[in-house]
């Protein structure tokens, strides 16, 4: 357990509010209570009695009480005992960012907050919404995910800054072979007054999919595959939470699959791999860097004025954005 959270369990127990706990950890109360949600969900189990006032800390917390003091100040120690200079060596920002964007993206910030502040990065590899409980848990200082050029309904209830710093696009990608074979229709009949075929089920494609607990599965199983579905008849090979595994699966010929525009342009290029065309939809992806909106050390502050301003320029080289004054954050 992170000494962070061992120490907001602490300042709970020791004023009994919620509210005074935030105001000694140096949080806004709203954002301190996510925290301790995000925690006992880490966990599995609740740690306080909300409905008693003032709020009232279950049996197995305060049972642990001497232990969880023991462990703060044994980690405390260790941190001084390892000195400034291993201090130095550890990562001191960690990013938490989307699969496909670990690989691609997510580089570039390493790059530039090295270059320009000398610290260490962490990069989580995580699905968007693990990506915000690290946030909103203390993990992360930064998250770095796609969302729908829609927006994010669960973003707009949270205390957060998002910063729009690119777009891209959720192509529908395939070998060649694979493209010929689900773009072809069945020749249409000779007789000129036979009624026009609206659709093709006959047609069927095998498809790479995303489960639905992870952005992309909700996004192309809700939205993509229903309108597809009405054109061909689809066929589901795999499904995984990891974009790569759906770029291996779709590069050795598995399924059609949908994937950002960033991760493909190279193999579309080589000609390795072909985008679909209609009825093949797409959809349109905003890429967003989001921190926690209050308590923020200075460093974290000049860190996410640098990265506004110089990694969404270097973003928009390779993805295309929006512009500034269109920027909807």
């Amino acid at each position: 357990m992170r000494l962070e959270w061992i120490e907001d369990i602490l300042a709970v127990l020791k004023t009994g509010s919620l509210a005074q706990a935030a105001e000694e950890r140096l949080r806004t109360q709203s954002a301190f209570s996510r925290r301790i949600a995000a925690l006992e969900n880490h966990l599995g189990a609740p740690l306080f009695d909300r409905t008693a006032k003032p709020l009232r800390p279950l049996p197995a917390v305060l049972a642990q009480e001497s232990t969880l003091r023991e462990l703060a100040s044994q980690l405390r120690a260790v941190e001084q005992a390892l000195g400034p200079k291993a201090a130095a060596q550890r990562p001191r920002v960690t990013i938490a960012g989307s699969h496909s964007l670990a690989t691609t993206q997510a580089p570039l910030l390493v790059r530039g907050i090295h270059a320009k502040f000398g610290l260490g990065v962490t990069v989580q590899s995580a699905d968007r919404d693990q990506a915000i409980l690290s946030l909103l848990s203390g993990e992360a200082d930064f998250a770095l995910f796609f969302q729908s050029a829609e927006g994010n309904e669960v973003l707009s209830r949270l205390d957060v800054d998002v910063a729009s710093i690119g777009e891209d696009m959720l192509l529908p990608v395939a070998t060649r072979d694979l493209f010929e074979q689900v773009m072809t229709l069945p020749d249409a009949p000779d007789e000129p007054d036979a009624p026009a075929q609206p659709s093709h089920p006959s047609v069927t494609c095998p498809v790479i999919t995303y489960p639905d607990e992870v952005f992309f599965g909700r996004l192309i199983n809700q939205r993509l595959l229903p309108q597809l579905a009405k054109e061909r008849t689809l066929d589901l090979v795999a499904t995984t939470p990891l974009s790569h595994a759906v770029l291996q699966l779709v590069l050795q010929g598995s399924g059609v699959g949908w994937l950002p525009s960033s991760l493909v342009d190279q193999h579309l290029a080589e000609g390795t791999l072909r985008q679909l065309t209609a009825p093949f939809p797409t959809a349109p992806l905003q890429l967003v860097l989001v921190r926690m909106a209050q308590a923020q050390s200075s460093e974290i502050a000049e860190i996410w004025d640098f990265l506004r301003s110089t990694f969404s320029k270097e973003v928009r080289k390779k993805t295309g954005a929006l512009p500034e004054s269109s920027a909807p954050f």
